[in-house]
């Protein structure tokens, strides 16, 4: 009788801690982890697929591989945002957003829709200069590279690759003209134009950021302007659909090309004499450095709205390459792999934007 006492009291005890257990297990699913989601344009685009590696990187770094997410809208803007708000619901808005808006314009809806959802985010390039990061409470931060000087950077290096430096024809290939990125690059072409009277300007138009489209247009172009010296392009997936074209035609590295994005096909372009500028956001460290953002706060490691203004809207250091630094960039970015700290989240603060 004592022994069976006994055995009662083992299966009480058991079912307690199995109980014990199954409540603990349970309060442990209902604190779910974050989901951290990255919002790109395109997944064909090497700049993005390195832009969600960083997110990858990030979400690796603390623990939450399992709940890195990313979403391609692939330039559609109805896409984007439909692609957010059911993330938003099927997540019970335990998530947050580091986002390459499609269009400026479409800042606007993402905002209001996360903002009314209480979801912390972070954008990057696209943004009407109207719209004011600090009119909402989660939106973290927003932000861009100087477009403008660095498009004119490569304009200018375009410009020195001439057979005669600084005098010749180019034609331009642009990308989505509603975009930030675009409109600062193409308004730094323009202040290099302006300001080296020699180069002409006979033909451009848009190629919305895609190679396959730059190869045909550019193609075209050369059938009407057989005779240009240089094309700019405002990104380097259109620089290589051009250099691609110039290769064809037998004449890559005669007609030279310049970029933005510091892609490394676009690197060794430059380094085997193909192309003569690009610039470098580094898109990993945008990845894994906006969900690092967006995740302090909402975790309360970061008051959003105690922030200055110049850390709310800022532009970011970008790294400058042309045939004299091509080669050790290449070694320290891609065949290199480099380091950083997530908790250092304006470590490359440039300045504000008011």
């Amino acid at each position: 009788m004592k022994k069976l006492q006994i055995f009662f009291t083992y299966i009480v005890i058991g079912v307690f801690f199995v109980s014990f257990a199954a409540v603990a297990v349970g309060e442990k699913k209902d604190e779910a982890e974050t989901t951290l989601c990255t919002a790109v344009k395109f997944l064909e685009s090497p700049y993005h697929a390195a832009w969600i590696k960083g997110g990858e990187m990030f979400a690796e770094s603390i623990g939450l591989g399992d709940y890195h997410v990313a979403q391609a809208c692939q330039g559609g803007s109805e896409k984007q945002l439909n692609d957010i708000k059911a993330l938003v619901a099927k997540t019970g808005g335990n998530v947050v957003f580091n986002i390459d808006p499609n269009q400026s314009p479409d800042v606007v809806p993402i905002a209001k829709a996360l903002e009314d959802a209480g979801i912390y985010f972070v954008t990057w390039w696209n943004k009407p200069d109207e719209v004011k990061v600090w009119d909402y409470d989660h939106w973290v931060s927003h932000i861009t590279f100087d477009g403008t000087e660095g498009g004119y950077f490569c304009a200018k290096e375009l410009f020195k690759s001439f057979s005669t430096p600084n005098k010749g024809k180019i034609v331009a290939l642009q990308g989505q003209l509603a975009n930030a990125a675009q409109i600062e690059r193409w308004a730094g072409l323009n202040k290099a134009l302006k300001e080296f009277s020699g180069v002409e300007m006979v033909a451009y138009q848009s190629a919305e950021w895609n190679r396959a489209k730059a190869y045909e247009m550019l193609t075209s172009m050369l059938v009407a302007h057989p005779d240009v010296d240089g094309v700019w392009c405002a990104n380097d997936e259109m620089a290589m659909g051009a250099i691609e074209a110039l290769r064809a035609k037998g004449i890559a590295g005669k007609v030279m090309v310049c970029g933005a994005d510091g892609q490394e096909d676009m690197i060794r372009a430059i380094i085997k004499g193909e192309s003569a500028a690009t610039f470098y956001p580094d898109p990993s460290w945008q990845g894994g450095n906006g969900l690092s953002l967006a995740l302090a706060a909402k975790e309360g490691k970061i008051d959003v709205t105690s922030l200055p203004k110049e850390k709310r809207q800022w532009y970011a250091k970008t790294v400058l390459v042309n045939a004299e630094n091509a080669q050790k960039f290449l070694s320290d970015y891609y065949e290199g792999t480099p380091e950083y700290d997530w908790n250092d989240h304006f470590g490359r603060w440039l300045r504000g934007i008011k």
